[in-house]
């Protein structure tokens, strides 16, 4: 194809709609299981009161606000992708959520304004009618993205277009485009990053936590272990489309025996090299993460019974002066694939 047939395909490979829709029926929807903003597979609800207050100010002053982005399914349901601190402080206020995690967050007393200071104490029962009529009645820009655009696509939009005051991560925007596919990946990657001895091992912030940082890792795991050729993409996107494979079934996983091996990798490591295996100098590094899960599973079937000589290897690898020399560049595809190579010669050598 040529340059105009290629654009005109991607054009046509994405199914995109806006509308302009008040808060009034987005609460609507949301009341009727319609709209979700589901926490497990994106960001809690955590803005300050502050921010929660500066947003409802916002809106009463009619001041411009940003569109949101909803994914929607085969059965029309709409769930937020990037909006859903916005959409929390709405539901919140008019104390509608849902969720067992944020309910206590409902009915929310409001603090001072930037603007209008005597919004300090207000609640929805103290407010006046027509204020709260001004809320639901005002509009919000809603970007859709059809549920048979491609996912590539789809991931594209979302991660150009993810420019809110709390950007969603690379693996918030896949959970979102990839669930209810035939194959739940996303739940083994929740399950997985909710294991005690992985949250050991990592050691992540609370930030990395709630930016699906761990899930990312458990990713991250089962696409370099089961990588068989070069990485012809980034990663981020290399990551995309193993999970898609896998999700739609055309890469089959043992997911079982997948979750076993993945926890008595980390139950190994975490007992022979503590959180310091991943941090030679203080701060968490994906390359030799992304290293130990290409190499033995290259060169070992699993880890059980075969813990000393792994052992042993990993103790190598780690003061390998030619893997230290290829560099920590997670950008370059050249690199990365060069300390995976060199991990795999090492676990090799006799």
């Amino acid at each position: 194809m040529n340059l105009e047939e290629i654009i005109a395909y991607k054009r046509n490979s994405l199914k995109a709609d806006r509308l302009d829709m008040s808060f009034g029926e987005l609460m609507s929807m949301y009341e009727d299981g319609e709209l979700f903003i589901t926490p497990e597979y994106q960001r809690v609800f955590r803005w300050s009161l502050f921010q929660q207050t500066r947003f409802i100010e916002s809106v009463l002053l009619g001041i411009p606000i940003p569109p949101i982005f909803v994914a929607e399914d085969k059965n029309g349901n709409w769930e937020v992708v990037d909006g859903l601190q916005r959409m929390s402080t709405i539901f919140a206020f008019f104390g509608i959520l849902k969720d067992k995690d944020m309910s206590d967050k409902n009915f929310t007393k409001l603090c001072e304004g930037e603007m209008v200071k005597e919004l300090q104490d207000e609640t929805i029962d103290s407010f006046p009618l027509k204020l709260k009529t001004t809320i639901k009645r005002a509009i919000c820009r809603v970007e859709i993205v059809r549920w048979d655009s491609q996912e590539d696509v789809r991931y594209e939009l979302f991660n150009r277009l993810n420019t809110g005051a709390s950007p969603l991560s690379e693996q918030e925007i896949r959970n979102c485009i990839f669930r209810s596919y035939p194959v739940d990946l996303n739940q083994i990657l929740i399950d997985l990053a909710k294991y005690e001895n992985f949250i050991k091992l990592v050691n992540p912030t609370k930030t990395k936590q709630e930016t699906m940082y761990l899930e990312e890792l458990v990713l991250r795991y089962f696409a370099f272990k089961h990588l068989e050729s070069n990485i012809n993409k980034n990663v981020p996107i290399f990551l995309t489309e193993f999970m898609r494979k896998v999700s739609l079934g055309e890469k089959i996983l043992d997911l079982e025996t997948e979750k076993s091996e993945f926890k008595y990798f980390v139950d190994f490591l975490l007992d022979k090299f503590q959180k310091q295996i991943f941090r030679p100098k203080g701060q968490f590094v994906n390359h030799i993460f992304d290293s130990l899960a290409y190499a033995i599973s290259k060169v070992f079937k699993t880890v059980e019974s075969n813990e000393n000589k792994i052992e042993d290897k990993i103790k190598l690898l780690l003061n390998d002066e030619n893997y230290e020399q290829i560099g920590t560049s997670t950008f370059s595809n050249t690199r990365i694939r060069d300390r995976m190579d060199r991990a795999k010669e090492i676990f090799e050598s006799a």
